[in-house]
């Protein structure tokens, strides 16, 4: 016992001497199963596909062409008229590491990992900073058991909903820092939360009523300081946002003028607050999902114990740290964002997914480690308990998540597997004579991922293959291609009956194909379908049987069409499975499939 005690003074003694290192070697602790989730992949080839081939292909634009907006959202009332997230800071953050690994995927992988690392980091180190060692190590245990908790697909998905979630957390921190006195943290929270809100909309509420209330908090408050720390604030701010403005000043609707109308006059009825009630009880909870891994969606029941638990803790924390002005004023900021955070939740309309709602994880772990900060400082004896316990439990999320993350792959492995497969043999197809080809797609399975990941790894391969107006959203304008301008068409067509169909066509030339399925997948996806046409009939509708190979039909089966659960299970599973592709090219003007 006497070693253990020596040797943890020593380690205490070279932490306060050495913050900077002492909180860079704790954030590698608690962000270990991102590391190894990422160092999986380095070796290997992944192709991406779906959203994180719109991520890689807005980096591929700079220098050439730099983006003024993000990537695609679900903004406007028509798919094929998309709007974009509001700005591109996502794609200027990440484009160093992604430049210096050479362009590559796995160099996206890994930029993506240094963002997460590094708001990790900042917020430990300044949480260190301002509250001492003790409050350090809190936050790193929470951080820890979100990470555990996320890893490893979090982290192998350079998404721009997951992106600003680290540092969501870490302008957090610096509001906080701020309404404590640290006025020169303020142009770096504003900076850091412009970023968060330019990723993803669902930051626009929670950032800007933090950073409203924060600069008047300034402006009101110490006189010497307070005007050098808001101009720079303000000037950031207006740089960072010069490209949506410069976007929006050109001929058109303009991307921040169209998320205006979409967002103050909604398409459909938002979900109100009883639904925001619900999903929050659901995450605000100390059995949620920041706990223990995704899974809840936001209409799911709560987990009753685990939101008396947590209602237990902040009351707690909120009677211990009644005495620290530093605790309540970090109390006070969590509950501001929190009460805009439900306000803006109940304004949510469409589909209600829990990617709108990921930020409530950052808020729910903030919330408990505030609490568990003001207990450890309001008794010594629950403070060295908590430092033995808390120890034990760091650990234990890095080595439980490292331990799931070890050998772990990006999502979506059969659309990688097809987009692998068909590039080779489009490579021997396709003469690079500066022919203008036009890519068209027909994905039941896919939403058209397979087909933009396609365009990206063409692209890698000297080969620029362009994309109809409506999917100039995900693909960046500057590859659309119409056919009055194109040389050549080609088809991307996937699913054997697609296929067999496509083919019959006396002016298709079949020009790639390759199935991504296992014998063993393809076994099973082959008795699936026999198994959902034989349900569909039986419940009476033979006409949903058209939908498995219809444009984007499984998405349109699982999200629109009242099917039973069981019969759910088997269609995500076969769309899961995905199915084979083949590249067909086709005279200019040729009719549209089907």
């Amino acid at each position: 016992m006497t070693i253990l005690v020596r040797s943890w003074e020593r380690l205490r003694a070279t932490a306060i001497r050495h913050p900077v290192l002492a909180t860079f070697v704790l954030a590698l602790i608690v962000m270990s199963p991102a590391i190894v989730a990422v160092g999986s992949n380095l070796v290997g080839t992944w192709y991406p596909t779906g959203d994180v081939s719109h991520t890689e292909l807005l980096l591929r634009g700079i220098p050439r062409h730099p983006p003024l907006v993000g990537v695609a959202a679900r903004v406007g009332n028509d798919i094929n008229d998309q709007g974009y997230t509001p700005g591109p800071s996502m794609a200027y953050l990440m484009f160093p590491v992604y430049l210096l690994l050479g362009r590559s995927s796995t160099g996206m992988l890994v930029s993506n990992l240094v963002l997460h690392f590094s708001a990790v980091w900042a917020s430990i180190f300044f949480v260190r900073r301002w509250a001492g060692w003790g409050a350090g190590f809190v936050l790193s245990l929470g951080i820890a058991i979100m990470a555990r908790s996320l890893a490893p697909r979090f982290f192998l998905e350079p998404w721009n909903v997951w992106i600003p979630v680290f540092a969501f957390m870490f302008f957090m921190v610096l509001a906080w820092g701020v309404s404590i006195g640290h006025s020169r943290a303020l142009p770096l929270m504003c900076v850091v939360g412009t970023h968060c809100l330019q990723t993803h909309i669902s930051y626009v509420p929670l950032v800007g009523a933090v950073v409203v209330v924060s600069l008047v908090t300034v402006f009101l408050g110490d006189q010497v300081r307070r005007r050098p720390m808001i101009t720079r604030s303000v000037v950031l701010m207006a740089f960072m946002w010069l490209p949506p403005i410069v976007e929006q000043l050109r001929p058109g609707s303009g991307n921040l003028r169209r998320l205006w109308e979409h967002f103050t006059d909604p398409p459909s009825d938002t979900v109100g607050w009883t639904a925001s009630a619900k999903a929050m009880s659901g995450e605000f909870n100390l059995l949620g999902p920041w706990v223990s891994g995704p899974g809840h969606a936001p209409y799911d029941a709560p987990n009753v114990l685990g939101v008396m638990l947590f209602v237990v803790l902040v009351g707690m924390g909120v009677w211990a740290g009644s005495r620290d002005r530093s605790i309540r004023r970090s109390q006070t900021v969590l509950a501001g964002t929190t009460l805009v955070g439900f306000i803006a939740t109940g304004r949510i309309f469409g589909n209600f997914y829990d990617y709108l709602i990921r930020w409530m994880w950052v808020l729910a772990a903030l919330w408990a480690v505030v609490s568990v900060v003001a207990l450890c400082a309001r008794s010594s004896s629950l403070r060295r308990a908590f430092t033995i316990v808390g120890t034990v439990a760091l650990v234990g999320c890095a080595v439980w998540g490292s331990a799931s993350s070890v050998g772990a792959h990006p999502p979506y492995a059969n659309d990688s597997r097809l987009v692998g497969g068909l590039a080779p043999e489009l490579m021997d197809a396709l003469p690079d004579n500066g022919t203008r080809r036009l890519l068209r797609w027909h994905d039941p399975a896919a939403l058209g991922g397979t087909a933009f990941g396609l365009v990206l790894e063409m692209e890698k391969r000297g080969v620029e293959l362009g994309v109809d107006p409506w999917g100039g959203a995900a693909a960046r304008p500057y590859r659309v291609l119409t056919e009055d301008h194109a040389d050549s068409v080609l088809w991307l067509i996937v699913g054997p009956e697609n296929i067999a169909k496509f083919s019959g066509r006396p002016d298709a030339i079949p020009i790639a194909s390759f199935d991504p399925r296992s014998p063993a997948e393809r076994e099973e996806s082959d008795r699936l379908r026999v198994e959902i046409e034989r349900a569909m009939n039986e419940v009476g509708h033979p006409e949903w049987i058209t939908l498995l190979d219809s444009q984007y039909g499984h998405m349109q089966i699982l999200l629109f069409t009242p099917i039973s659960d069981e019969l759910f299970e088997m269609v995500a599973r076969y769309s899961e499975i995905r199915l084979p592709g083949a590249v067909f090219a086709v005279p200019i003007g040729a009719p549209l499939f089907p």
